[in-house]
């Protein structure tokens, strides 16, 4: 069960960044080019592509060595560009969940290393049957794109309900709960 688990979060992961940057391309761009990096479009495009196409393998064929190639080759660019930043000493955003949510490119990047080669070794040698397949895709999919709706929809439901409950005890107070 753990290493369905530990395959299921690291493609959710892989599927909501490589989403991210699909829908908001220069937010990864400008990443792209403050670390000058050759030909940040095509680039953008071929991370965001190997992000997904890591998600599915992850889910349908944890165990074969091109997904643990990729999952590893991913870590380390991740580590990489963290490093490029960090030697040039340059102040990196990086727009790597989407554009609302730049963070420094630097040591977070780099202790997360040991984490993605767990989880291609987790992947290719300890993988169960449990949860593989177009299924676990499907699944995996679909509760990524109902948490991604409630995270975006939550706080605007918050404010409408605090601002309702304002109205309500306007309407009270003024003594129009009569229905006149």
């Amino acid at each position: 069960m753990i290493d369905a688990t530990v395959r299921i979060v690291a493609a959710a992961v892989l599927l909501y960044t490589a989403g991210q940057k699909l829908a908001a391309p220069i937010a990864f761009r400008r990443t792209l080019v403050a670390l000058r990096m050759p030909r940040p479009r095509v680039l953008a495009v071929l991370v965001s592509g190997v992000e997904l196409v890591t998600a599915v393998l992850l889910l349908t064929a944890p165990r074969a060595w091109v997904t643990a190639g990729l999952v590893i080759a991913l870590g380390a660019s991740f580590a990489g560009a963290a490093s490029i930043a960090l030697v040039r000493g340059a102040s990196v955003r990086c727009a790597c969940f989407g554009g609302k949510s730049e963070a420094k490119l630097g040591w977070t990047q780099l202790a997360l290393l040991p984490l993605w080669l767990a989880v291609a070794w987790t992947a290719h040698r300890d993988s169960s049957d449990l949860l593989v397949g177009p299924d676990a895709v499907a699944v995996t999919a679909l509760v990524l794109c109902l948490a991604t709706v409630v995270r975006q929809l939550l706080p605007l439901a918050l404010r409408s309900w605090s601002y309702l409950k304002v109205l309500e005890s306007q309407w009270a107070s003024s003594g129009s709960s009569s229905p006149h």
